[in-house]
């Protein structure tokens, strides 16, 4: 069997498992128990169960229809799952929650408190008029991925996916990334006009889930609904501002010296990679791999050098079809980690393409995967698995930074070197990127206009570019390219999701920063915070991690002293 046939096999999802019918019994009888409170932990662990199979059948039809964005068959199946099935699930879910919720004399304990506090705030956001609006959301995003998933790049007479031309921006030949930006810019030109149309969909539908719910605008709607009680907007906008004034200017130093170094007139939109900064001594990016199975056999040996025990869950993935890394046409271009809660088993998807960022990214990725392995591992409970979304990713961004002294058998020492600088570097280069999505989503969702137009998004996106990355020169270039800066995946599926990456990363450094003395005590901090999953609170996470929750103006330029110190040596 080949690993993408162990693949389709591991997303096998019966006709049953995606009915309601199969699942409606067994809610119903969880509504008509009686219910005390010394019966509530049984019924909770029933609950749980059957909302583990109900997210596995969902979780596994989703990951298939992005591996097949031209199947309509796989597309109509997971649509009609969505659609059927998910609304009712919703209902049935909800009126559960308020059973609990009445139930006389309950006390939650410790490591259910959390979730019993955000059951009660969900109850509090559920309204009727958004169950059957939330399909149309999710049909709607869906439609974002078909679009996205079908590009083609025409490039030097060759057919090639979205990855596979983004890889042609990292050479060392200015004429060749030109060539190839130009040509991903014409793909993306294509697609614009119906992700504009996609977004205006969404615009409408987003604003009226927040009016149905009684919240002045979808702001303050997804605030609610992500559970951030940890920090406020106004604390995003000071995040925006700090960035501005004490990472721009570093990344404008950093390219200030590259563009020097390799004479070039200016950084030109085709020089600039965010997370895969030019060579200064204009070497070709580093190749560490060719295949997929060459990418995996070099993780696992990085796994092995750096904790027994993570090894074998990545070597768990790698046999039980839970990985599927190269690119093809007819696949979502994005990267991320999915869960099936039943068997406690992640999800990997990627498209490499031979790169350094391919590695890093596949670390991120597996790192997330640990997290659902510990979390699942240690917390029965599936609402209790996993953390809250601003740990989520310090999982996988603090084993970009874990993984760096196991990498010396497939990088020698200068290329080692190497990549240690680009994953530095990229820290530093995300967070402008970083607080410009924030920023944009926070005007597009709390102060835009009734009447937004596709005009007034592009018009947004410029200023925000302009003052987030001043260092790249658009003179003479089609105007509509930088515009359209805003059609990214995350504004299209995760709104508001995105300045969780600028924490994580941020604690990531200060991870890595007390693993260069301790790593052996941080391996084990990191899988403890990870068996914490979602009971305890983000700080909490953040200390049991060995990190503070932090990402205010003093603690951002300590960690840019920091990473500008490191950069140098």
């Amino acid at each position: 069997m080949t690993q993408l046939e162990a693949v389709e096999r591991k997303l096998q999802v019966t006709d049953t498992q995606g009915r309601w019918e199969t699942y409606a019994p067994r809610f119903a009888a969880l509504q008509e128990q009686d219910l005390t409170a010394a019966d509530v932990p049984g019924w909770l662990a029933k609950w749980s169960v059957l909302s583990a199979e109900l997210n596995d059948a969902g979780s596994k039809l989703s990951v298939h229809a992005d591996l097949h964005t031209d199947d309509d068959a796989a597309q109509t199946r997971y649509q009609t799952f969505l659609a059927q099935v998910m609304p009712s699930a919703q209902r049935a879910g909800h009126a559960l929650i308020q059973k609990l919720l009445a139930v006389p004399d309950y006390t939650p304990p410790s490591d259910f408190a959390l979730n019993y506090r955000r059951f009660r705030d969900a109850a509090a956001l559920f309204r009727e008029a958004n169950v059957d609006l939330g399909v149309t959301h999710e049909a709607q995003k869906n439609r974002h991925s078909v679009l996205t998933g079908n590009q083609k790049v025409m490039l030097g007479g060759q057919e090639l996916t979205i990855p596979q031309a983004k890889q042609r921006l990292d050479s060392p030949e200015r004429g060749e990334r030109e060539e190839a930006w130009h040509a991903l810019a014409e793909s993306n030109l294509k697609v614009a006009g119906d992700l504009d149309h996609v977004m205006l969909e969404l615009i409408a539908t987003r604003r009226q889930l927040a009016r149905n719910a009684d919240e002045a605008n979808y702001r303050d709607f997804r605030w609610k609904e992500l559970d951030r009680v940890d920090y406020t907007p106004a604390d995003c906008r000071a995040f925006h501002d700090a960035v501005r004034d004490e990472v721009v200017p570093l990344t404008t130093e950093l390219m200030g010296d590259i563009a020097a170094q390799l004479d070039l007139d200016c950084v030109r939109p085709w020089d600039y990679n965010r997370n895969n900064l030019l060579d200064p001594q204009g070497r070709e990016s580093l190749r560490p791999f060719k295949t997929g199975e060459e990418l995996e056999e070099l993780a696992q040996r990085a796994f092995a050098g750096l904790d027994e025990g993570l090894a074998a869950r990545f070597g768990q993935m790698r046999q039980g079809g839970l990985l599927d890394l190269e690119s093809r046409p007819g696949k979502m271009t994005h990267a991320y980690c999915q869960y099936f809660p039943t068997t406690n088993e992640p999800f990997v998807l990627m498209n490499v393409v031979g790169t350094a960022e391919d590695v890093r990214v596949l670390f991120h990725e597996v790192g997330h995967a640990f997290h659902g392995f510990y979390s699942g591992d240690a917390q029965p409970l599936v609402w209790n698995r996993w953390s809250p979304i601003e740990f989520v990713e310090i999982p996988s961004m603090a084993m970009e930074f874990l993984t760096l002294d196991h990498l010396s058998h497939a990088l020698g020492d200068d290329e080692l070197a190497r990549y240690r600088e680009k994953l530095l570097q990229g820290v530093v280069t995300f967070l402008p990127w970083a607080a410009q999505m924030d920023a944009f989503q926070h005007w597009l969702y709390a102060e835009a206009p009734d009447g937004l137009t596709v005009a007034d998004l592009d018009r947004k996106w410029l200023e925000l570019d302009q003052t987030f990355h001043p260092f790249v020169e658009w003179e003479g270039l089609d105007e509509r390219i930088r515009a359209k800066g805003w059609q990214y995946y995350h504004i299209f599926q995760v709104p508001f999701y995105y300045i969780e990456y600028a924490m994580c990363y941020l604690a990531a450094v200060s991870i890595w920063r007390e693993a260069r003395n301790d790593a052996a005590g941080a391996m084990e901090r990191y899988k403890a915070s990870l068996r914490l999953g979602s009971a305890y609170p983000v700080p909490e996470l953040y200390r049991a991690a060995g990190a503070e929750f932090r990402f205010d103006r003093e603690h951002i330029r300590g960690l840019m002293a920091f990473l500008k110190e490191q950069l140098k040596a």
